[in-house]
């Protein structure tokens, strides 16, 4: 009797990234030195930036924002937009997000950088800045290589998006200052004049917003004068580049803007990578196998109590024996968890919205500040991790067994065992 069992290899998962996904790392790295190169050797580029803004962020990095989140959001199936709250779908995963990314992970970057900064003040609050600043951009894309949910990650941003008008100023103050017993009169006479709900709404709404509002007009005419299906084979192909072009874009105006204060105050730049990169793995694999067993769980309750042939062995495994056969020696225990879900709440509990964190620092403390510069290491560290991570993503994927993913000789190297 021939047993077909799965061969997990690297080459595979590596196969299965794009073009564009593979050469990715190399990309952000040129951006990256090409504008501290530019920041340091031609000075006057600096000031090229120094004109017009909105919301205060310069309008060059204002359009490559823009640029890069329309793609993504152009994907997302906004005509089933209502559904998402006309039924209790997504509300067990709202509350769950609302836990990761407005109470654990807020408190775990104020943790990791007191720990590591301790005598660092101003850095240590532009590290802290970073971590309340709940992602609505570059999540999309992280999640869209991993074969997260879109919709739910869609629908997570925008519950960030609005919760960011209304809590990062009072976060700020409190993590930065109250908690810490700084909250003195002289720190409220400047904070009064920096971070606002104003400030906080109008940049939210604007870099949100306007590309939100592009991504629904141009889905929504797309829709409804060719079809969904020209669309994804017409439409989609054309507009896909620009998100890698608007981030891009968008490294190297942040790294014109900040690379000369890079390069001059290195040694602070590598004591502030030690609290993100922890940050960072610690936030996305904790919620990973966190979100897993929780999942699992909560799945294999639900399968065992609605099937009406229950046996020892399906309450066991909740129905996943049977490829158990196919993926010898991979991981079971949880297997009933939704992969899109998982992966979905991992990436947006570990990104950030670094360019809200900038733009706040520098409108609070100055385009020079220590805040300011801590802040700018932020996009460093999480595009490379992140995209790291998203091909670690695409390992668990194979490696693991889920409720929502299926084996196809297509896509999975197969191999025959004669016992």
């Amino acid at each position: 009797m021939g047993v077909k069992k799965r061969v997990f290899t690297i080459e595979q998962v590596f196969s299965e990234l794009s073009l564009v996904d593979k050469l990715l790392p190399i990309f952000i790295f040129l951006a990256m030195l090409l504008g501290v190169l530019l920041s340091v050797y031609v000075p006057s580029s600096r000031n090229a930036f120094d004109g017009a803004k909105i919301v205060g962020v310069s309008v060059p990095l204002a359009v490559g924002l823009i640029v890069m989140m329309i793609p993504p959001l152009c994907k997302v199936e906004w005509e089933h937009f209502f559904n998402f709250f006309s039924s209790s779908t997504y509300l067990r995963p709202i509350l769950w997000s609302l836990l990761l990314n407005w109470i654990i992970c807020p408190f775990l970057m104020f943790g990791l950088a007191w720990l590591t900064l301790f005598d660092k003040e101003e850095y240590r609050r532009g590290i802290i800045m970073i971590g309340l600043a709940r992602c609505i951009a570059m999540v999309l894309i992280w999640n869209e290589i991993s074969e997260g949910d879109n919709s739910l990650c869609a629908v997570i941003v925008l519950i960030n998006s609005l919760l960011q008008i209304v809590l990062y100023a009072p976060y700020q103050i409190f993590f930065c200052y109250v908690i810490t017993g700084d909250y003195t009169t002289e720190v409220r006479s400047i904070l009064g004049a920096g971070v606002s709900y104003d400030l906080v709404a109008r940049s939210v709404a604007f870099f949100l917003g306007v590309p939100l509002a592009l991504g629904l007009l141009i889905r929504m005419v797309s829709l409804r004068t060719i079809g969904k299906d020209k669309f994804q084979s017409k439409i989609v192909p054309i507009i896909s580049p620009w998100a890698l072009i608007g981030l891009l874009y968008t490294i190297i105006v942040i790294f014109i803007e900040k690379g000369d204060d890079f390069i001059k105050d290195i040694g602070s730049a590598i004591r502030c990578f030690v609290p993100l990169i922890i940050y960072f793995f610690v936030s996305w694999f904790g919620t990973f196998f966190f979100m897993r067993w929780v999942l699992g769980r909560k799945n294999n309750y639900k399968r065992v109590i609605d099937s009406p042939d229950v046996t020892e062995k399906s309450q066991l495994y909740c129905g996943c024996e049977k490829g158990d056969a196919l993926r010898n020696g991979k991981w079971v225990s949880g297997c009933s968890a939704n992969y899109g879900e998982v992966i979905t709440q991992s990436f947006t509990a570990s990104s950030n919205n670094f360019e809200l964190s900038i733009a706040i620092a520098i409108s609070i403390y100055g385009s020079g500040s220590k805040e300011s510069i801590a802040a700018t290491f932020g996009p460093l560290l999480e595009v490379p991790i992140l995209l790291a991570l998203c091909f670690v993503a695409k390992i668990f994927k194979i490696k693991f067994m889920w409720l929502d993913t299926e084996m196809n000789e297509e896509e999975n190297n197969i191999v025959e065992e004669t016992e």
